[in-house]
């Protein structure tokens, strides 16, 4: 028999479990009313939902930044290798 390898740990996958659950334990511990204002607008949320809307656009936007940099910097990089060449 062969001796078993162990497979290497997921912290990332580990990482992201805790902070959802974290999340939603805060979340559902926060289901009163509360008002919000976005610019010109105003209504009434429960918090929860209000809470959720932020992460998600926070998550998006974390996930987004680095790809839009990167984008860039890759283009910055292509219009400076075609100017030396020039």
């Amino acid at each position: 028999m062969q001796p078993q390898q162990s497979k290497p740990v997921n912290w990332r996958a580990w990482i992201l479990g805790a902070v959802v659950v974290l999340v939603l334990v805060i979340a559902l511990q926060n289901s009163q009313q509360v008002s919000v204002e976005v610019l010109t607008a105003s209504f009434n949320a429960p918090l929860i939902v209000v809470l959720l809307i932020a992460v998600g656009v926070g998550a998006l936007i974390g996930y987004a930044a680095p790809i839009l940099l990167r984008h860039r910097r890759s283009e910055k990089l292509q219009e400076k290798g075609l100017k030396e060449k020039n």
